[in-house]
């Protein structure tokens, strides 16, 4: 559950690719991608493995406040533990899949635009 709600979050602030080829529109090209992501995801399947997503690390924070004419300072360091989750290792192979497809159809990858939600 928090891998998908962390991929939904990911699409939500990322970029989508733009593709082109003579004489299609944008629209069109947007649906080729996703029918090539689709087949992409049935021809890769999912392999997920248990990682470190994390490193553990050690958290200070400096907290200061005056005295009379003094100033005093506490520094307290607060250790993180390392995050594990579960990770797709198959999802660069599926990328490949998905780019290979477009190309086959005669698209040409023309860089990145901001993701429109409509």
């Amino acid at each position: 559950m928090r891998a998908l709600t962390l991929l939904l979050l990911i699409l939500l602030t990322a970029c989508a690719e733009r593709w082109a080829r003579p004489g299609t529109s944008e629209a069109e090209a947007d649906a080729m991608n996703a029918a090539c992501g689709d087949a992409a995801a049935l021809a890769v399947p999912p392999v997920m493995v248990w990682q470190q997503v994390a490193p553990a690390r050690v958290e200070r924070e400096r907290n200061c406040w005056r005295e009379g004419d003094r100033e005093r300072c506490r520094v307290t360091e607060r250790y993180r533990p390392p995050r594990y989750d579960m990770v797709d290792m198959a999802s660069g192979a599926r990328d490949q899949h998905r780019t290979a497809c477009m190309r086959e159809k005669g698209f040409v990858f023309q860089g990145y635009r901001p993701l429109r939600l409509e």
